[in-house]
């Protein structure tokens, strides 16, 4: 298989497992955030990455790049993408988008940072 070839699955790998990862974010979020009627959006954002964290974590290593990786490096990788999201719906949040609005676009920002940091970082040094 070419080198270019094993790229682009890998990068439908990894959209696909980042897409399980984030509709779970979204779903946990969403819930939460209907739950608590509004109330405590910080938290519902909060636990809902956790959840998402955990599909994250296996998918990636079992699924996407096939390799393992530290549970630091990880962790490392998903908190950025966390203080992403977080600075993003902050900012989004002074905006006239309805809040949830605001939450989902954040989850997806996210997603795309979270992307770059596992290709050129979490993955990127470790060993098959």
């Amino acid at each position: 298989m070419s080198t270019s070839r094993a790229e682009a699955l890998q990068v439908l790998r990894f959209m696909a497992v980042g897409g399980v990862a984030t509709a779970t974010h979204m779903a946990v979020a969403t819930l939460l955030y209907t739950i608590m009627q509004g109330r405590a959006i910080a938290l519902a954002n909060f636990m809902a990455w956790l959840v998402a964290f955990g599909v994250s974590f296996w998918g990636h290593q079992r699924v996407t790049f096939k390799q393992r990786t530290t549970l630091r490096r990880f962790l490392l990788m998903s908190l950025t993408g966390l203080a992403i999201n977080y600075v993003t719906l902050g900012l989004l949040l002074l905006t006239p988008l309805l809040p949830l609005i605001a939450m989902l676009t954040a989850i997806g920002t996210a997603a795309v940072s979270t992307y770059i940091l596992a290709k050129y970082h979490t993955f990127a040094l470790t060993k098959k």
